[in-house]
């Protein structure tokens, strides 16, 4: 990872792995940062509200360094455009995030203002850290000394404690994170790492982005490391509830012969149904697959989960190339023909160095989404490259075919998921990619997991250089089972995660043969699902991802526990009330089923509920009345903009009912017959 990258932001979309961490920076290149600038630029001089909301979702990383450095910018020369400036991102970032992170970063710089000195001992910390993190890098990528990762530590300690005494609770946090990783594991040989320190300083960095209300993606990474070093014994957990109940059973796991590694080989999966993959992505709909965006002729992208992606290059109108080391000339021509097709290459360096492929296809001119005719197709200022996973690893354990393939795209076959942020998910949810295997000569796949059945034994499964070796180690384990209860249509892929000393373990309810699934004794919680129905262009289908108050299942050994999911199914919404008429805002309308879970990402059954309003005290609402939703992605503003964006087909649209002045109402959303759910209703609210 090159210093510009970990200069330029802390925001990471890297997993968290139990025993490893949060990845110091996202591969945030530099032109991104150009990009995001150069469209927000625009949407800002003429105001566009809801251009600039989108474009800090689509570029939240870049985002939040812009804010700091746009407020520094300010506290040293302050402008009218500056001021315009801030009014508009503190609001959108609060109808994106709905997060105080953008005012509170304006507070804080406009009491520097005033402050010179202050002001300057920033600067002075700023400066610091930089040359501090040079060290770091050039260790990183160097010698890998314990001795200069103690000394990058405590120059990192000492700039951290400057940071937190001039209130830059947002560069403390960057720094404190930096000393965490100082002292884990990754960077350390075994027996130097410090994960009592390592624990202390994650902590230290989520109270100070917590200060600052910027509960970003390499937040939760830090936060689940932290989480976990607490779990493990390494942090000063929370006191002792004397009236908490028993702890939940915790598996025996033992070793119950030596461990057995592997070597793999790559195999490239021929098209997108080749194997059955619990995966949303997994299928011909290729106009919700993660996108590598493109300018206009000669510029670039890379894919954000691979950590050294080549770059991708547009030479010209019709073409696009792929640029290995990156000196912004071509190495290999990519055909567009409008179809799928498959591209492989090396990545890694060294005894590291493997193949990777992904499928890639651009869009056509007259296509649908959602159900919406719309243009997909490259012009001279855009090209989409639509991308999925096709690089996989074939193996043999315990006498049992494996095949791993990385569905999370980081380039490690057998590694652990990445939360996304995805068009047609709540504010706050993030959909999990994650890797996937297939065991013995089942066309079907299930998700990586720590502890795996293979050939009729357990075994701990672990990657080894990106996945080029597998260790397996066979296990001794307490089992249960779990079944799946799930009223109303039948899901397609539903996958439990195992918690605590189960961390890094997934597996799959759906069976085939409608079985139970044995399991490790312990307790599990909802990771993933997906219901569908239909074919190609007809195709429904949505997530089922956890919510903050989905519950819990505990499996103890021998017995079985049963996981009661689907209806009946709520709407959840926000309205505000104005004095004579009450606006029930679009993207605030939720869909959740009995154990609290949350069903996301709708497609091709977009909910158009019907909203009753009622006085309150009374039991009747008055004639139902239906909400809006987008019905022509073509339709377009006075000034010939586009009225709507793909974002804004995946739920209603905000859509405002009369009521009588003063009068204080509830109201009540109502489908009778969706094509996916059948009738959903919420509480009168």
């Amino acid at each position: 990872m090159k210093l510009s990258i970990l200069l330029a932001c802390l925001g990471s979309v890297s997993p968290v792995f139990a025993r490893a961490l949060p990845a110091l920076a996202a591969p945030s290149p530099q032109d991104r940062a150009a990009e995001f600038k150069g469209k927000l630029r625009p949407a800002v001089a003429i105001r566009n509200y809801d251009e600039v909301t989108k474009l800090l979702k689509s570029y939240q990383d870049e985002a939040v360094n812009y804010v700091d450095e746009l407020a520094a910018q300010m506290a040293l020369a302050n402008s009218d455009e500056i001021e315009r400036e801030f009014e508009m991102l503190t609001k959108c970032w609060k109808d994106a995030f709905k997060s105080d992170f953008v005012s509170k970063i304006y507070v804080y710089h406009s009491n520097l203002a005033t402050d010179p000195p202050k002001r300057k001992q920033r600067y002075v910390l700023i400066e610091q850290f930089r040359t501090t993190m040079t060290k770091f890098e050039a260790n990183r990528t160097g010698a890998k000394e314990g001795p200069a990762f103690e000394l990058c530590s405590a120059e990192f300690v000492a700039i951290t404690d400057g940071f937190e005494s001039i209130g830059d609770f947002f560069m403390a946090a960057r720094t404190a994170s930096a000393v965490a990783i100082c002292h884990d594991i990754t960077y350390r040989a075994k027996g130097e790492e410090d994960l009592k320190k390592t624990c202390e300083y994650y902590g230290r960095a989520i109270s100070g982005f917590e200060q600052v209300d910027l509960k970003h993606s390499f937040y939760q990474q830090c936060k689940q490391r932290w989480e976990w070093l607490v779990r493990e014994g390494f942090g000063a957990p929370p006191p002792a509830d004397p009236n908490a109940p028993a702890p939940p059973p915790q598996p025996k796991a033992e070793p119950a012969a030596a461990s057995v590694t592997v070597s793999t080989a790559f195999v490239a999966l021929k098209s997108v149904d080749e194997i059955q993959r619990p995966n949303y992505n997994a299928d011909d709909l290729y106009a919700i697959w993660p996108i590598v965006p493109l300018g206009a002729k000669g510029s670039s992208g890379v894919f954000q989960s691979l950590e050294k992606s080549p770059l991708l290059l547009r030479p010209d109108s019709s073409k696009v190339a792929l640029d290995f080391d990156r000196d912004g000339n071509a190495d290999k021509v990519i055909p567009i023909t409008g179809n799928a097709a498959v591209v492989d290459f090396e990545i890694g360096d060294g005894a590291e160095k493997r193949r990777w492929a992904f499928l890639f296809r651009t869009g056509i001119q007259q296509d649908v989404f959602q159900g919406l005719q719309t243009n997909l197709q490259p012009d001279d200022l855009q090209m989409r490259i639509y991308v999925l996973n096709a690089g996989s690893v074939t193996t043999t354990v315990n006498g049992t075919a494996l095949r791993v393939l990385d569905d999370n795209m980081d380039g490690t076959y057998g590694s652990a998921p990445k939360p996304y942020s995805y068009g047609g998910l709540t504010d706050g949810i993030y959909q999990p990619e994650y890797d996937c295997m297939v065991v013995g000569a089942s066309k079907r796949a299930r998700p990586w997991s720590k502890y795996a059945e293979i050939g009729g034994g357990w075994y701990q499964l672990e990657a080894q250089k990106g996945g080029l070796q597998i260790t397996a180690t066979p296990m001794t384990l307490d089992t249960g089972t779990l079944k799946l209860d799930f009223k109303g249509p039948a899901p397609t892929w539903l996958i439990l995660k195992g918690t605590d000393k189960l961390e890094g373990c997934y597996f799959d309810l759906v069976d085939p043969t409608k079985k139970s699934i044995a399991v490790p004794v312990g307790t599990y919680e909802l990771f993933a699902g997906e219901l569908r129905q239909g074919k190609k262009a007809q195709t429904m289908k949505c997530l089922i991802l956890p919510g903050s108050d989905t519950r819990k299942w505990t499996v103890k050994t021998g017995q079985e526990s049963v996981v009661a999911l689907g209806g009946p199914f709520k709407f959840e919404f926000a309205f505000e009330a104005a004095a004579e008429a009450v606006t029930v805002k679009g993207k605030s309308v939720g869909l959740l089923g009995s154990a609290r879970e949350r069903y996301e990402r709708l497609w091709n059954c977009v909910p158009r509920p019907e909203v009753s309003v009622r006085k309150v005290g009374t039991k009747k609402g008055g004639k139902p009345e239906r909400m809006g939703i987008v019905m022509d992605l073509l339709e377009r503003n006075e000034d010939g903009s586009f009225k709507y964006s793909e974002m804004d087909t995946w739920r209603p649209v905000d859509s405002a009912f009369k009521i009588h002045k003063g009068e204080a109402i509830e109201l009540q959303l109502v489908e009778k017959k969706n094509k996916l759910f059948g009738e959903i209703e919420s509480d009168w609210k």
